[in-house]
């Protein structure tokens, strides 16, 4: 089975004919069939003009038939959040992937974004398959209601969220100093020594965190930044990551 992943960025630049495949496949997972199709793909432009400040729809296409749809975008409050929405495919693509390849496009394609932190999906507590994937592709249940904009949600659903983290290269000619000020509160949590902590303690912490920069800044291993967003999250050098305690270790 041969499927490609397109990204649509605004459902406006949507082409008739896939317009057409589209009403074609809202009936085949919506039950939405005829005129009330249409209006489920109309209803797109609606909802992007109206909401979407930035706005893009995956689509899994088998041929000329589409095999799995979603639509992502973001919070016209909030530049940082974004929300997964509308996430369908067609039952005899089932099982082959299809969900978890347009989540990872999404997830690509947001890296585009440097502000972006996080993004949100609403969950039914009773959808199994869907609290997989969810949980498969990095969410947590915040076991909080799914806010976003002034959309409706329904009582039974709860927002789950997947923090987005990017590692970059510390640049040449960022002083040592400046480092050891970047990583200091992290370092220093990592190493639990509060703010009251004895001198001498918090003498040793900066001796070893010093160690570590000038380590990496002679070439002796690397050391990456990690950011969420356009915050700083934390800092990774060999295998070890130091920072917020829901960072992947394996970023």
């Amino acid at each position: 089975m041969t499927i490609r992943y397109l990204i649509v960025d605004s459902h406006k630049n949507m082409s008739q004919k896939r317009r057409e495949a589209l009403i074609s496949f809202f009936g085949d997972v919506k039950g939405a069939y005829g005129e009330d199709a249409r209006i489920q793909v109309d209803f797109c432009d609606w909802y992007e003009s109206d909401y979407a400040v930035k706005w893009f729809e995956v689509l899994a296409l088998s041929g000329g038939e589409i095999a799995g749809y979603l639509r992502c975008f973001r919070n016209p409050d909030d530049v940082r959040q974004w929300y997964i929405g509308d996430v369908h495919v067609r039952s005899s693509y089932r099982r082959h992937g299809v969900a978890t390849k347009m989540y990872q496009k999404v997830f690509k394609e947001l890296e585009h974004y440097e502000a972006a932190e996080n993004v949100i999906s609403a969950v039914r507590k009773d959808n199994a398959r869907s609290i997989g994937l969810h949980t498969k592709m990095g969410f947590a249940d915040t076991k909080e209601p799914c806010v976003f904009a002034d959309f409706y949600v329904d009582e039974d659903e709860t927002k789950y969220q997947k923090l987005l983290y990017r590692l970059l290269p510390i640049p040449e000619k960022v002083e040592a100093d400046k480092l050891m000020e970047m990583f200091s509160p992290l370092w220093f949590k990592h190493k639990k020594i509060s703010a009251d902590a004895e001198e001498k303690e918090k003498a040793k912490a900066q001796k070893e965190l010093r160690k570590i920069i000038k380590s990496g800044k002679s070439g002796e291993y690397d050391i990456y930044t990690i950011w969420c967003g356009n915050r700083l999250a934390g800092f990774k050098y060999l295998s070890t990551v130091i920072g917020e305690e829901d960072i992947p270790t394996d970023i």
